[in-house]
């Protein structure tokens, strides 16, 4: 047996059960609503941000990310696309030089990426009342839907679970920023932070010895199909998860994604685990999440990982591609 057989089907399998355990910790969640600095600018220039910055916000804190693109691209994001079109590195560099992991950077692509959604944008909407219309007359699926039009960008496509337009459909919404008429086709975004945690919570796991060993060894580059198979189990668990819970994928997208990146870190281990999983500490989350975990992490009482001491700390597969 080896890595490549291993891959030759699906190593990993979705547990409902784990699933449905999970659904009934986050079932009843009710976000609170989204106040963001740029509410009150035209829907149209937040709809271009939210475009320009999704765009280029791969492998780098969505935060920081998030914040020096508004202090960029508002005020009239949209009768300034020809000036984003031209955008260079040396901006890119400028915009997030404090960044403390400046080898994420990578701001000679971001620039690339940044120009040529602008220009694309502009060629799809060429003026106000074309993106007004957008805005107007939404819809996720359908020749004139939101995944089509976004199939369009080069800098959506390319990944078979388009975690780039999923997320941004789901900011869109949940910042009230377009109004979907058919909400049930929004769709989970999978990406590393929820791949993590739920290879430790059980909801997807591998019981063979090759993935394992891949998967909680040395943080190297892996292959990309076994990415692409992990990624497949998530999103269907994913799915799984949300019908439980009765929430819709971006709800669930959101409130998950907060607890893998503030309490199922890539750095737990067992030494860890008393500070970050169990009831007595506190978390950098928002407040209306925050209420889900005053027993610790959601998925305490149900973890594979941490009821299992054999089972190892799974962290999701190292890929340096710009969708993940």
């Amino acid at each position: 047996m080896s890595l490549h057989k291993a891959l030759s089907g699906q190593p990993f399998k979705v547990d409902l059960f784990s699933c449905f355990q999970a659904a009934q910790k986050l079932k009843g969640y009710q976000p609170a609503p989204v106040i963001e600095p740029w509410a009150n600018e035209p829907k149209v220039d937040q709809f271009m941000f939210k475009a320009l910055f999704i765009s280029i916000c791969h492998q780098m804190n969505w935060d920081v990310m998030q914040s020096a693109m508004a202090s960029f691209l508002f005020p009239g994001t949209y009768d300034r696309l020809d000036e984003f079109s031209g955008v260079t590195s040396p901006k890119i560099v400028d915009l997030l030089k404090n960044y403390p992991k400046q080898e994420r950077v990578q701001a000679t692509e971001r620039a690339r990426i940044l120009r040529e959604t602008a220009k694309r944008l502009k060629e799809l909407m060429p003026d106000r009342d074309a993106a007004e219309r957008r805005i107007a007359n939404a819809i996720l699926e359908g020749p004139d839907g939101f995944y089509e039009f976004a199939s369009k960008i080069d800098a959506f496509t390319g990944d078979p679970f388009e975690k780039k337009p999923r997320v941004l459909a789901h900011d869109l919404f949940r910042e009230k920023i377009v109004v979907f008429s058919d909400t049930e086709n929004l769709k989970p975004a999978v990406e590393y932070h929820l791949i993590r945690l739920y290879l430790r919570s059980g909801r997807v796991s591998t019981e063979d010895r090759w993935v394992r060993e891949e998967l909680s060894g040395p943080r190297v580059a892996t292959r990309d199909r076994l990415v692409k198979l992990v990624r497949e189990a998530v999103d269907d668990a994913m799915r799984q998860t949300a019908l439980y819970a009765e929430l819709d994928a971006a709800t669930l997208n959101y409130l998950e994604w907060q607890i893998g990146r503030s309490i199922c870190i890539e750095e737990l281990n067992d030494s860890l685990a008393p500070e970050y999983c169990y009831p007595g500490n506190s978390y950098d989350l928002p407040d209306d999440i925050q209420k889900l975990c005053t027993e610790g992490c959601p998925m305490n009482s149900f973890c594979r990982k941490l009821s299992d001491p054999k089972y190892p700390w799974l962290n999701e597969p190292q890929f340096q591609k710009a969708f993940y």
